[in-house]
């Protein structure tokens, strides 16, 4: 999926039409008592969706891959976290209430899954074949409609999770709704708005908006679309435009008709919900959240529940009696009001001078309501007031644009180094997902930077051009012209790179792992083993049972969270067996990383050592056999998530001293997965090394070292290993080219390019003339 990019939030501000106030709700046109009711937390990252369901209950979905359920013991009592789940293995995109199953819902993720889930929690059914994160989801009856990255809806049946068809939905993020005629309609990243009966498309809207549909919400008489052009539409059901709300600051992520049939909510990254009048489309309330606001959907009871960037969900209310206390929600208004202020004064926000009242206006300016925020601009400085209705003047709360010429700080990651930079950007990954943020030096190269993010965080590398382009856009890049300046930290200059030959293919990004297992066949295995070891070490019967617990919550694919006992049987317990008889345990652990819980043995003081080093003495001792391939597997996918890779490149000279012999050696699987190896601690030396980063060249020489002596001994089987060992060297040399080039050399000393002929089709001659012209 392409990302989608945004520069940093604006701070919300008082234009016509556009009030908003971090600590009042002001009213746009007339005052509605919107107050807060309840705070929801329990969520350790961004709440990202909401969905209320049939039995008024809520879940929410967070960014930290996790589902909560919400729910009141009394019809008058508040809301209460009623169970947490884990089905998904990544960042949970969208949430709907299931129609045909009271208290059911669907839920959609970063792991392209989507999972049907009943009224107590449990996954019932799963639905698999999106290529791209699921970032949408609306049931139809007895079946159920996805919308994906892949730029594909798909129409599944509900209970058998079997695919109906597939509906080309434009390029891209899709979203989907169900008209009341069971037609789907469909917005996309390309701006096309569909409605499809059937498989068949019998309206379509080209530049539907002036930008990518986030959001659809189908009513009973009208169609409701939001999108990144910062407006959202109202549309007939054959395709006419009947009209458009204005208002947002910046992108609109959602959109949605209100229980009473009254109001349409929308939420955006302008930090606010706002809340429009269907009688004649104007704004009636603007509530301002500290963070980007990502959805909103209405009870039955006409409260209004949020979900926001700060990691809580807040449900709004009318009626007095269902407001909270005073204290909290004064605490909740200074708090945003704090936040998107404290944005302000780092430069994050970017006001318009244009349309911002002068301060000569403000003495005959009146506010609406107490505690309203209106802007006015002194010169070439915007400053924020609030309206004191006591005292009927306007209070000063500070400047909002922080000078553009100074420096923002940056926490510093694998990839982007701690310190000062001239801009932060913030990258949006797609219709659900936060933001991740870009440092960027003026002087930097834009190509670069981009290739950078690309592999911090996993993403084709066809999203690079996309990201250079923006850079240069908003950061005064200059194209692809070789360019000098510091990343991170107190400015530096730096020699200038020469220009680089440019390639589809190198840098590869994307680890080769391992992700499929026999369970059934190693389940049984460490059964039968079971039985002969020593008595001491046997698992009894009920940690059997944990066992079989642990191994059907990874055959499956839907796993609420491992429990502790399952947890400690399988890297504990174990973990002592002999080496005759560990080597199923060890393929267990393999497909362990290939799940999110994995990190939690990498996050320690010792960051997974000991596991790393009895992995690496097993493979010494059995470099071509089943161990050996079970061990040799693990390391590979010790690369799969952040944490675990990290933990792993710490440790990459001794991963390296490990898989020689096995290159040597080992059995033509064994070859793959060492070979693999190589591969991705050529990937993580790319990623870690963006300038002023220093680049590995004693560990990248290393790798080249290892991958030309394999390429020199392989036999005519090794056709697979002899191909990540060539995606090995290709991706060092991007890096190594930027730092004197001495991988480059060493593969011309060992006639490298003579032998490329040989393995154009092993590799693909994509591959191999990539690498030519890298070599030079």
């Amino acid at each position: 999926a392409q990302a989608i990019l945004a520069q940093s939030i604006a701070f919300p501000v008082s234009f016509p039409g556009r009030l908003s106030h971090p600590s009042r709700y002001v009213a746009c046109e007339m005052d509605v008592d919107y107050e807060l009711s309840q705070q929801l937390q329990g969520h350790e990252s961004q709440v990202r969706c909401v969905a209320i369901l049939t039995d008024g209950s809520i879940v929410t979905g967070g960014l930290d891959a996790q589902i909560i359920m919400w729910r009141r013991p009394s019809p008058e009592g508040s809301f209460e976290q009623h169970k947490k789940l884990g089905h998904h293995s990544d960042f949970i995109y969208a949430l709907a209430a299931s129609h045909t199953t009271p208290g059911g819902f669907y839920s959609g993720s970063k792991d392209r899954t989507a999972v049907r889930v009943d009224a107590e929690g449990n996954p019932v059914t799963q639905y698999v074949g999106h290529e791209g994160p699921v970032c949408s989801v609306a049931e139809r009856g007895a079946q159920v409609v996805t919308g994906s990255w892949d730029g594909k809806a798909k129409v599944w049946d509900a209970n058998s999770g079997e695919l109906k068809h597939t509906l080309d939905a434009g390029a891209h993020a899709v979203s989907v709704a169900i008209l009341p005629t069971g037609e789907v309609v469909t917005g996309s990243q390309d701006r096309s708005l569909r409605v499809f009966r059937g498989t068949e498309c019998v309206h379509r809207v080209n530049d539907a908006h002036g930008d990518a549909i986030r959001a659809i919400s189908a009513g009973s008489s009208n169609l409701l679309t939001a999108s990144n052009d910062a407006t959202m539409k109202m549309w007939s059901f054959d395709g006419c435009e009947m009209t458009t709300l204005a208002g947002h600051q910046n992108f609109v992520y959602s959109v949605a008709l209100a229980s009473d049939g009254k109001s349409i909510l929308s939420t955006s990254e302008d930090c606010t919900l706002k809340i429009w009048s269907t009688s004649d489309s104007s704004c009636t309330q603007s509530i301002v959240h500290g963070k980007t606001v990502w959805q909103s959907a209405s009870l039955p009871n006409g409260d209004i529940v949020t979900c926001c960037g700060d990691m809580i969900a807040r449900v709004f209310t009318t009626d007095p009696a269902r407001m909270a206390s005073e204290a909290e929600r004064q605490t909740f208004k200074e708090m945003a009001e704090q936040a998107v202020i404290a944005a302000a004064a780092k430069g994050s926000s970017s006001v318009p001078m244009e349309g911002t009242a002068d301060i000569s206006q403000m003495p005959t300016t009146v506010g609406k309501k107490n505690g309203e925020i209106k802007c006015f601009k002194d010169g070439n400085t915007v400053f924020a007031f609030s309206w004191n209705a006591g005292a009927r003047q306007w209070d000063k709360i500070g400047e909002v644009v922080g000078s553009q010429d100074e420096k923002k700080s940056y926490e510093g990651d694998q990839v982007f180094p701690k310190g000062e930079y001239d801009f932060i950007f913030d990258v949006d990954m797609g219709p659900s997902l936060g933001m991740r943020r870009l440092p960027y030096n003026r002087g930097q190269n834009p190509m670069e930077v981009a290739e950078a993010f690309c592999s911090r965080e996993q993403i084709h590398k066809s999203n690079t051009d996309q990201i250079r382009q923006f850079i240069i856009q908003n950061g005064g890049g200059e194209g692809d012209a070789p360019m000098t300046g510091g990343g991170g930290g107190p400015s530096s200059s730096a020699p200038s790179a020469p220009a680089e030959p440019t390639s589809e293919i190198f840098p590869v990004m994307t680890p080769a792992v391992f992700k499929d297992g026999k369970f059934e066949a190693l389940q049984g295995k460490i059964i039968e083993f079971n039985g002969q070891v020593d008595d001491a070490l046997k698992l009894e019967p009920m940690e059997v049972n944990y066992l079989n617990d642990a191994v059907g919550k990874l055959k499956v694919g839907v796993t609420s969270e491992f429990r502790n006992c399952e947890k400690e049987v399988v890297f504990v317990k174990l973990k002592e067996w002999p080496k005759d008889k560990i080597f199923p345990v060890v393929d267990l652990w393999r497909l362990f990383l290939v799940h999110p819980v994995s990190a939690d043995t990498f996050k320690g003081s010792d960051r997974g050592a000991p596991f790393i080093s009895q992995v690496l003495s097993l493979f010494a001792g059995d470099p071509s056999g089943p161990l050996g391939l079970c061990c040799a597997r693990w390391l590979a996918n010790l690369f799969i998530f952040q944490t675990n890779r990290y933990a792993a490149f710490d440790k990459r000279e001794l991963l390296l001293k490990g898989v020689e012999p096995a290159l040597a050696a080992g059995s033509k699987h064994v070859k793959v997965a060492s070979a693999s190896v190589l591969l991705n601690i050529a990937i993580v030396l790319h990623e870690s090394s963006i300038p002023p980063k220093p680049w590995d060249s004693d560990c990248a020489l290393s790798v080249a070292g290892l991958a030309l002596d394999f390429l020199n001994k392989a036999g005519p089987d090794d056709g697979d290993a002899q191909q990540r060992a060539v995606l090995a060297i290709g991706t060092l040399l991007p890096r190594d080219r930027q730092n004197g080039g001495p991988v480059a050399n060493k593969c011309r000393d060992a006639g490298l390019s003579s032998k490329l002929g040989g393995l154009e089709a092993k590799c693909g001659a994509k591959t191999i003339n990539d690498l030519r012209k890298l070599l030079g």
